[in-house]
């Protein structure tokens, strides 16, 4: 047996599908090389480039034992992992770059902590338990590597509110990596590659119009990014492949309800995947009238972020707001919903309903019938709403679909109002009057209370993630 066959392999990976290899710089991360830098490399490690009389060269059998032991399917960034391989759904991958995580440190952290209060909270309503939450436990999942689900982060405000500044922020702390994933999600391209290098997945101010199908496509596409540990990466002219990246995903948007439709109707589907918080325009705590004052308002917040996620480590969701498989439950802000609703297909069709069938009745009776009979009536020629309900309903089944999701509804002044019952094959429709009593206080949302300052890292918190 030659002597070079007990020596170990080179740090040198083949990536089959490009057919180029790939070694450690001295900085830690992977260069892609070609076939005669791999012989010198290897020759470096101790193997001979000359062949002896009739052998191979040393250098040659070992390429094609690097070749078959050492093959990889995937060499490229991917989110939440240092570089070096891993084994990924039994195929062997190669992370070429780390990500650079921020070192938590204590100190005092004042200009986050003005800069976070003027933007969440709302009166008696403070966002921050949410936010902070939502943050402990993706900075949990980084430090980790344990994969846990996660909800989409959305942030609804003015212009110049600090939306766009604290999706930078939240770059900064996740590993100084981003993607923007809203081609992909809205079904503009199928190829999402590029998404796998970035450990935030970042949406910020999309103005597309968007219709109910591609609305619950965005969803679908959300949910499947976020709560499922196996994702297919596919890139243009690639054969798809599995992977597992430890990501987070965050939105920011106007609040007027047109830019809201952004964002996926908040049915029971996906109401458990979404906070969305209500920021609000405020006086930053320093001056940011020049590009100086930026930059060092900027920098401020940069220096300040090793204390913030040190309080994060020892701050403890309180115990109301907990969820067991995302660690902090989801939250709407009220005005958000209300405005979303006032969007949302089922409730204009609620509200057309309302206007042809019970409006100026003194005891109003419930309507029943098919989902094609109510279409007819509301798109008769004689109804004075027709227009509006021929584009509402403008796709083959839409006025069944919403009328389904009205029946499943559970949100006060819908819940119960909309039934159904089958009669010989075939789906009849109760549509019961409107309550004429007024709401006085908000439909959706509770306050929440002030986050408390817990003295230590909970043990739960550890417990879910594996830590102990």
């Amino acid at each position: 047996m030659n002597l070079f066959e007990n020596l170990p392999l080179p740090p040198v990976y083949y990536h089959g599908r490009e057919a180029s290899y790939w070694r450690e710089d001295d900085r830690g991360g992977w260069i892609k090389i070609n076939e005669g830098a791999v012989r010198l490399f290897v020759a470096d490690n101790g193997y001979a480039k000359k062949a002896a009389e009739e052998a191979n060269a040393e250098a040659d059998d070992c390429l094609l034992r690097i070749q078959s032991g050492q093959n990889v399917v995937y060499a490229a960034p991917l989110a939440g992992y240092a570089s070096g391989d891993y084994e990924m759904n039994g195929k062997l991958v190669l992370v070429t770059e780390s990500p650079k995580f921020l070192e938590s440190k204590a100190g005092e952290w004042p200009m986050l902590n003005r800069l976070f209060a003027g933007m969440f909270v709302d009166g008696a309503i403070d966002q921050r338990p949410f936010f902070y939450g939502w943050i402990k436990y993706a900075m949990l999942t980084f430090r980790s590597g344990v994969w846990k689900a996660s909800q989409m982060l959305a942030l609804a405000g003015d212009a110049g509110s600090g939306k766009s500044l604290t999706q930078n922020l939240l770059t900064v702390m996740f590993g100084g990596r981003s993607a923007k994933p809203y081609q992909f999600m809205k079904g503009g391209t199928e190829f999402n590659s590029h998404l796998f290098a970035g450990e935030h997945l970042v949406l910020e101010d999309e103005s597309e119009s968007v219709d109910p199908r591609s609305r619950r496509h965005f969803a679908a596409v959300m949910k499947t990014l976020l709560c499922a540990r196996d994702q297919s990466c596919h890139g243009k002219h690639r054969e798809a492949i599995t992977l597992n990246p430890l990501w987070r995903m965050s939105v920011s948007l106007n609040d007027d309800p047109e830019r809201l439709l952004v964002l996926p109707p908040f049915d029971d589907d996906v109401r458990d995947k979404i906070i969305a918080l209500k920021v609000a325009k405020h006086e930053m705590p320093m001056p940011t009238g020049t590009p100086d004052e930026a930059e060092l308002f900027w920098n401020t917040l940069l220096d300040e972020l090793p204390a913030f996620l040190a309080y994060l480590e020892t701050w403890n969701v309180p115990a109301d707001l907990a969820d067991a498989r995302y660690g902090v439950r989801a939250f709407q802000h009220p005005e958000i919903v209300e405005k979303l609703n006032a969007t949302n297909s089922e409730d204009r069709l609620l509200e057309l309903v309302d206007l042809v069938m019970f409006r100026g009745q003194d005891e109003p009776r419930p309507w029943s019938g098919s989902a094609a009979e109510l279409e007819r009536r509301l798109t008769d020629d004689q109804c004075a709403y027709r227009t509006e309900a021929k584009r509402l309903l403008g796709w083959n089944a839409a006025c069944g679909a919403f009328l389904g999701r009205l029946a499943k509804c559970q949100r006060e002044f819908v819940a119960g109002r909309v039934t159904s019952r089958t009669v010989r094959g075939r789906t009849v429709w109760t549509i019961n009057a409107p309550d004429n009593d007024e709401p006085n206080e908000p439909r959706w949302g509770v306050p929440c209370q002030e986050p408390a300052e817990p003295p230590q890292l909970g043990q739960d918190v550890r417990a879910s993630l594996g830590l102990n």
